[in-house]
């Protein structure tokens, strides 16, 4: 199976169909002057066919749907459809939203490019085509780079290389699937960024976390402030002087940069020595910070 290379996303759709590129607006993919060798191009009906079952996107934007389909009332759609031949019937490679808007344009074809695409190929494909419109939520993305991961045995450096994005891009966003299912939930539809589960995933149970998070909903909280939500309780002795702020705001700063929780620990009367102590979770969070580490070398 031929390997995507790093920066080379354009490729994967550019090999099933051939001719220049433009963005219409929906997606930028090769637009079909004439048929690619082994091409069919066909007018089907957008009702039959099936959608791509490795479809990475779940939710659609109804508001920007519509709008979609306006356009195509006007303009017709400018962009075939990628299907593959499955029995008697057509299922989509590429395209959904041109096939959704196209039926809310009350469209009774759609033009479409008919290729041999394998079951292999359908997931990488589909994550291809909206990392190049950027239009998955950060789960979605997430889960997708986890089902590449599972499919094709990769590493998190492989995935990397294969969607042309930095190790840490992809170790920051496969972390998001630790936190528990409200609050990615809350990710998904957008209710709080993704600046905001970075900072939950410094508490070490789902519990703190989804807690967390509806405080974040409830107060409408800044990630500056979700992250000083995060951060870990100050046990005041009556005997124990008040905490540097000094240090509190370099533990922030490094809690900000690493992503996690850090505790600065100083010792004897001038506070001239000490320890840092770094938390992770899970091996491949201990390599994220690793990496991010090397990486002010």
């Amino acid at each position: 199976m031929a390997k995507f290379k790093k920066g080379g996303l354009g490729r994967g759709l550019g090999a099933l169909i051939s001719g220049p590129s433009r963005d219409d607006g929906d997606v930028a993919v090769p637009e079909l002057m004439e048929p690619g060798e082994g091409a069919r191009v066909l007018e089907l009906d957008p009702h039959a066919i099936k959608p791509n079952p490795r479809q990475p996107r779940v939710t659609f934007n109804e508001d920007a749907l519509e709008e979609l389909a306006e356009s195509i009332k006007r303009d017709g759609v400018f962009e075939p459809v990628i299907v593959r031949r499955t029995g008697d019937s057509y299922e989509l490679v590429s395209g959904e939203r041109r096939v959704r808007a196209s039926i809310m344009a009350g469209l009774k074809t759609v033009p479409a490019i008919c290729r041999d695409v394998s079951d292999a190929d359908m997931l990488k494909l589909g994550l291809i085509e909206n990392i190049q419109r950027e239009d998955l939520n950060s789960i979605e993305l997430a889960e997708a780079y986890q089902a590449l991961i599972d499919e094709f045995s990769w590493t998190q450096e492989e995935l990397a290389d294969q969607v042309g994005k930095k190790r840490t891009t992809v170790t920051n966003t496969l972390r998001l699937l630790n936190l528990p299912q409200d609050v990615q939930q809350a990710v998904a539809r957008g209710a709080i960024s993704m600046g905001h589960a970075r900072a939950l995933l410094a508490l070490p149970t789902a519990k703190e976390q989804s807690a967390a998070c509806r405080m974040i909903l409830e107060k409408d909280l800044s990630v500056r402030q979700a992250e000083k939500l995060a951060s870990p309780p100050q046990h005041k002795e009556h005997s124990t002087p008040p905490r540097d702020p000094n240090i509190s705001a370099l533990e922030d700063e490094l809690r900000r940069s690493l992503g996690t929780r850090v505790i600065l620990r100083t010792q004897g009367k001038d506070k001239s020595k000490g320890k840092i102590e770094i938390e992770y979770y899970t091996l491949d969070d201990l390599e994220r910070i690793l990496d991010l580490l090397r990486s002010t070398r």
